[in-house]
């Protein structure tokens, strides 16, 4: 066991070199479909079990053959040395219609430009301004909710990281067509990974004309599209820095020159998919776990009481002090990670634990099956913060724990989510204790992100 709490991969990464260089076929193919009957019936489960059949495996998505690496130490592979040979694959190129040609959806230089030009819009003193919109949201968010009554708290977190979200992106959004294009357009998004895996897709790239196909309405990206695009006029000729995302955005630039107005709309979108969907979800699962454990809650209440003196609300000064908090924030998303499967595309020959790879061969790896691995990390199934180090909690292993993915296609906006979730999590918890309804369980549900279908809680009163 090493100091972060994961087991060293003990399996080895690559075959011996007399290796066969075809994958093994996943069983549970079926004739058209191929695998995705198995992804649309237990999707988790599925991923878990491609371990067994070897650190690379084959599955199919209707006709589209898709090799799946299964272990750590040919995922750093990938990530890291083998980098420059993988891109993001088809599966991206269809998400492109409802999500957009932003970060999580753009290939080579176009994604390493946008990523240096947004990055300072996620410096540390630029996430400390907008940790004060935050603690405020939150707490209000929070107060709604009264002590000795239950609530499904999924609506009020989808909500709550939305209105963080406008009110970081833009100083005032009141524009009164955002929250409805935005809104429409989330409703869409949440189906992407459907249409990634769905074997209709894939046989379409070969019949283009098969009865029944109709390619993923674009009518909610375009509406939004147009709204930002009347925000961003306002901006440009205004000229002000408003300390706002949009403002970084607009004013940052490099030796590649600033962004378009077209290229702005298309990371306004990135940050729409990951400041709502990965955050609401990582935040329901959070409190998911602390409620059905009263020893974490009590180790939370000691800390946000030493921490938070007298009451007072957190601010991003306290988040670092906040370390059993962030234990427990690292464990949900190991747990639960809300990227729970990634993808790549080889784009030259390159062989892969053995495996020999031709380029446009498609590569899916799962978080979540990483993170559920024994052979990485101890009793994976159980919800245990102590497993974290504080320092490890803080820097966890970047290739056996991919929340937020890894490498050069790590979130850009990964200490933001930090901020938001530990910010968020003392405010719904530091004065109140958080019961689960036991008559109504809790599942997940698996699209975009890894997401509970509901979080039904009590709240009650802290007696102490």
């Amino acid at each position: 066991m090493n100091s972060s709490g994961a087991r060293p991969a003990a399996r080895p990464g690559h075959a011996p070199a007399d290796a066969p260089t075809e994958a093994p076929v996943a069983p549970g193919r079926v004739p058209l479909a191929g695998h995705a009957p198995r992804f649309r019936r237990d999707a988790l489960r599925f991923v878990r079990e491609q371990r067994h059949h070897g650190p690379v495996t084959k599955v199919y998505i209707g006709p589209r053959p898709v090799h799946v690496v299964n272990s750590g130490e040919l995922v750093r592979e990938l990530l890291t040395a083998q980098a420059r040979s993988f891109d993001k694959g088809a599966m991206f190129d269809a998400l492109r219609v409802p999500l957009g040609d932003g970060l999580i959806t753009a290939a080579g230089d176009r994604h390493l430009r946008h990523r240096r030009t947004m990055q300072p819009a996620f410096h540390h003193d630029r996430i400390a301004g907008y940790a004060r919109i935050m603690s405020e949201r939150s707490l209000a968010r929070s107060a709604a909710w009264a002590p000795g009554t239950t609530r499904d708290l999924v609506p009020d977190i989808h909500r709550l990281t939305l209105d963080i979200l406008l009110s970081t992106l833009f100083a005032d959004p009141q524009d009164p067509e955002l929250r409805t294009a935005v809104k429409d357009w989330l409703t869409v998004k949440y189906h992407s990974m459907r249409l990634a895996l769905s074997p209709l897709h894939a046989w379409a790239e070969r019949l283009p004309l098969l009865p029944g196909w109709r390619p993923p309405d674009d009518g909610p990206l375009r509406r939004l599209v147009a709204v930002q695009q009347r925000i961003v006029d306002g901006y440009r000729a205004d000229g002000r820095d408003r300390g706002d995302l949009l403002s970084m955005l607009l004013l940052a630039g490099g030796p590649e020159g600033a962004l378009s107005d077209t290229e702005v709309t298309d990371e306004l979108i990135t940050l729409f998919l990951a400041g709502t969907g990965t955050v609401s979800a990582s935040l329901a699962w959070a409190l998911y776990e602390i409620s059905r454990r009263p020893d974490v809650q009590r180790r939370l209440h000691d800390e946000f009481d030493t921490v938070l003196e007298a009451g007072r609300p957190p601010r991003f000064e306290d988040v670092p002090a906040l370390v059993f908090t962030r234990q427990v924030l690292t464990e949900t998303l190991r747990l639960h990670p809300p990227s729970w499967l990634l993808m790549r595309r080889a784009v030259r020959p390159v062989t892969l634990g053995g495996v020999r790879l031709a380029p446009g061969a498609e590569v899916f790896f799962s978080p979540y099956a990483l993170h559920h691995d024994p052979h990485l990390y101890e009793d994976p199934e159980q919800f245990r913060p102590d497993r974290w180090p504080p320092d490890a909690a803080a820097k966890p292993p970047r290739h056996t724990y991919l929340p937020f993915g890894a490498g050069s296609r790590l979130c850009v906006g990964e200490d933001f989510a930090w901020t938001e979730l530990t910010l968020a999590v003392a405010a719904f918890t530091a004065h109140r204790r958080l019961e689960p309804v036991a008559a109504a369980p809790v599942r997940p549900l698996v699209g975009t992100v890894l997401r509970p279908d509901r979080l039904p809680l009590t709240a009650h009163a802290r007696t102490s």
